[in-house]
């Protein structure tokens, strides 16, 4: 048998051989596989977190130099004390039109517009000329007994007529005694409703406080505000006190006035009584003494020149000049109909102008015009300029810092009522063609934009406004000072 030269190759096994028989363990393809792909996932998350943080970062950074910083306050409900907001011009309380019934020319009038007079000073002279001859023609004619009597009805005629003038004078010097202690006793009484309504407000959060740092701290406050309240109780006996007095003594001024009048009137009707007796010369000069008396003009009070309106020469045919005077003042408001019920006679007013803040005053209200004049001439009657409105207040002014006659005021008037309202800062509201808005801080990618939110307004307090509609949402950043940003621009709250 022949042998073969090719080698001898093994026999090879066909048969599958398993992971595990020829490495001794499993095989782990796919687990690794997963592995890896999750590994890869967090990386790159954490690549894209760290690239977030660091635009984040570089936002900030880059607009921590840029925008305005500002002050703002969560929209919310607020506590609101109701006000009556109106507008008017400044007046004055006492306008004297100098007239006379005298028909001659005007010889001189001694004073312009913007002239300062006070009460007795002369401010027009009558042409006496023509009374002059006349007494000059009687008092020839006249016996020494008609002249006497003459002097004795001009006397006793000036005599009333200054009794009169002096009475009214004391009269209202005592009715303003009267009205300031009122006044102060009306605030002291204001003053207790509030500490009243404090002390309430107090014990009221005191009884629902349950903590123990909370019902010590309001406890304290509970205290505080019953001593406030105890100071202002006595403070509004004791303005009651002179408010009473004071009256009492105003009743005995009026009463002791009316006496005096009442017996310079007997007086006079006793000298006139014997006219009848009196010869018509005598009669007639006693006339033209008491004209020659009224040719001198005086000022009725102090006050300011503020308009002239006849002529030197010429005979006048109505108002010579008007007096006002610029201490005591007033000023005249609109009411819309939907307030005319919540305002009274002796509620506070704060007076302020648009555009000079040193421009302020205090009053009350003196007048409440609840009914709808139908015409100028009506309004004249009450001594009232037309207003666009038929309901008024009139408010005279107590405390006033620069207010001139003229100057066109703000008024706030306090009703006392007090509600609890959806509100912002007054500061926070500014007007345009298309009506109130404010500014909210909106956040925008880590850091803050003025966004315009269009609102409309209902009563305004001390501090808040209420907020009866528009687009903002509870919890809005309102910017409390908008008029240094603008809308869509970066802003930086201000902590």
């Amino acid at each position: 048998m022949e042998e073969s030269n090719t080698p001898n190759t093994p026999e090879v096994d066909t048969t599958k051989v398993s992971w595990e028989e020829k490495y001794g363990k499993k095989k782990k393809g796919k687990k690794v596989n997963k592995a890896i792909i999750a590994l890869i996932l967090v990386v790159a998350l954490a690549a894209l977190g760290a690239a977030a943080y660091g635009y984040t970062r570089l936002i900030k950074k880059t607009t921590e130099g840029l925008g305005t910083e500002t002050l703002v306050e969560s929209y919310g409900e607020q506590d609101l004390t109701a006000y009556i907001n109106s507008t008017g011009t400044i007046e004055s309380q006492e306008v004297q039109s100098v007239v006379t019934t005298l028909q001659y020319p005007i010889k001189e009038i001694k004073v312009e517009v913007g002239d300062r007079v006070k009460a007795g000073d002369t401010v027009c002279i009558i042409d006496d000329k023509d009374i002059n001859e006349r007494i000059d023609a009687l008092e020839a004619q006249a016996s020494d007994e008609e002249r006497r009597e003459a002097k004795e009805i001009e006397i006793s005629n000036r005599q009333l007529n200054q009794t009169k003038e002096s009475s009214g004078r004391n009269i209202n010097k005592a009715k303003n005694g009267v009205n300031e202690a009122e006044e102060d006793y009306n605030e002291a009484v204001d003053e207790y409703e509030k500490a009243k309504k404090a002390y309430k407000k107090a014990v009221k959060k005191l009884k629902k406080a349950t903590e123990t740092d909370a019902i010590k701290k309001k406890s304290t406050t509970v205290t505080e505000k019953k001593a406030a309240l105890d100071a202002a109780e006595m403070a509004m006996n004791e303005k009651e006190s002179i408010y009473k007095s004071t009256k009492d003594s105003y009743d005995q001024v009026v009463e002791g006035q009316k006496e005096a009048v009442q017996s310079a009137q007997n007086s006079n009707e006793l000298t006139l009584s014997n006219i009848s007796s009196y010869s018509a010369i005598a009669s007639e000069l006693a006339s033209c003494y008491e004209m020659k008396e009224k040719t001198i003009i005086k000022a009725e009070h102090d006050g300011i020149v503020t308009s002239v309106s006849a002529t030197e020469g010429l005979v006048p045919t109505g108002i010579i000049l008007q007096i006002e005077n610029d201490q005591k003042l007033r000023v005249i408001v609109d009411i819309k109909e939907r307030d005319i019920f919540k305002i009274k006679e002796g509620m506070d007013v704060d007076l302020s102008n648009d555009t000079l803040e040193d421009v302020t005053g205090k009053g009350k209200v003196s007048k409440v015009i609840n009914f709808v004049m139908g015409t100028s001439s009506e309004q004249s009657v009450l001594g009232m300029q037309s207003t666009d409105s038929g309901y008024n207040a009139v408010i005279d002014i107590n405390e006033q810092t620069n207010m001139l006659l003229g100057m066109n005021v703000k008024t706030k008037i306090a009703t006392g009522n007090e509600m609890s309202v959806m509100a912002v800062p007054y500061t926070a509201i500014m007007t345009d063609d298309d009506g109130d808005y404010v500014y909210v801080a909106k956040e925008t990618s880590g850091f803050y934009m003025a966004e315009r939110r269009n609102i409309e307004t209902g009563e305004t307090g001390d501090y808040y406004t209420e907020i009866t509609g528009g687009d903002l949402e509870p919890g809005d950043k309102v910017i409390l000072y908008p008029d240094t940003v603008a809308e869509g621009g970066i802003v930086k709250i201000k902590e």
